[in-house]
């Protein structure tokens, strides 16, 4: 793969190890597997499509939107970016709580003060001046969906600035870890190309969506012709079936989520599955059917 890059873009330059001044006229990648080179391609002879293609196939890390970084960051940093040494001296399980601003501007002092004060037991490593990590080490209580939603809508209030997180998975910290939160990063970005609209992902959220990104081409039209066609011109019941399913089919729940008496409730849903001729009760529809959700929210 490597040399098929470098064929293609023949003014490209690679090194075993990050450089300490990147050349700010080259977008940089990471091969995945470990000890994997770096590659400097020009900026000038890639165009938006290749570089999202040259993110799916390898690690981008943007160094020219960096912010300086001391102590336990900076050492996360050389770690996960730059082959590193460990930054425990015996292994530890952590997990890696990414996260994306959106916003144009520098992140202000006021915002990081408010990062520090949320998180004052955890390392917040800034990556770049919209995304970083927030490294957090197995504990008896851990960060919750529930606060993150919390932090979410403050800084959305406070900030005006919508803020996206994503849950990582409990790992030892060894030189594997680099190449499964690489994985992370990989499956977060995906995610918020395909949708910003949930606040707080985990792998159990993203990946029913990135599922239904990619269906094969004939499932997708099976799918359109009947599931889809049943929500045509009717935005109300598709949202109602989805909220009932991600409400484990408790339709009390879908009711009082959707702020509807019960009755309006199974009326819908009555509704879909005369149009569509599928059942909601059998689990195998359930799941079809959501994954039909799902792609119909696609851009």
């Amino acid at each position: 793969m490597i040399n098929k890059i470098l064929a293609y873009f023949p003014d490209s330059v690679t090194h075993e190890i990050f450089p300490d001044k990147p050349s700010a006229d080259y977008l940089w990648f990471k091969e995945e597997d470990e000890g994997g080179l770096w590659i400097g391609i020009p900026k000038e002879h890639v165009s938006e499509s290749q570089l999202d293609l040259l993110k799916s196939l390898f690690h981008h890390l943007n160094e020219n939107d960096s912010r300086e970084l001391s102590g336990p960051a900076h050492i996360w940093k050389q770690f996960l970016f730059h082959e590193g040494s460990s930054p425990y001296a015996t292994n530890k399980e952590v997990r890696f709580i990414q996260f994306q601003l959106n916003a144009k501007e520098n992140v202000s002092d006021e915002m990081d003060e408010a990062f520090q004060g949320f998180f004052p037991d955890h390392t917040i490593l800034w990556v770049t001046n919209s995304y970083g990590i927030i490294v957090e080490e197995k504990k008896e209580v851990s960060e919750d969906e529930e606060e993150l939603e919390a932090i979410s809508a403050t800084f959305e209030s406070d900030f005006f600035i919508k803020i996206n997180f994503y849950i990582g998975k409990f790992q030892e910290v060894t030189p594997q870890i680099r190449a499964f939160f690489h994985k992370e990063k990989q499956l977060f970005e995906q995610s918020l190309k395909l949708s910003t609209r949930e606040k707080i992902l985990t792998f159990e959220k993203a990946f029913p969506t990135i599922l239904a990104s990619s269906l094969p081409e004939h499932l997708k039209v099976i799918m359109k012709s009947t599931i889809l066609k049943a929500f045509e011109e009717d935005n109300e019941l598709m949202a109602t079936i989805k909220v009932f399913l991600e409400s484990n089919s408790n339709a009390s729940l879908a009711a009082k989520k959707l702020y509807v008496h019960r009755n309006t409730l199974q009326y819908r849903m009555d509704k879909f599955m005369e149009k569509s001729g599928v059942n909601l009760k059998d689990f195998d529809t359930a799941v079809m059917v959501y994954l039909a959700c799902l792609f119909a929210e696609f851009p």
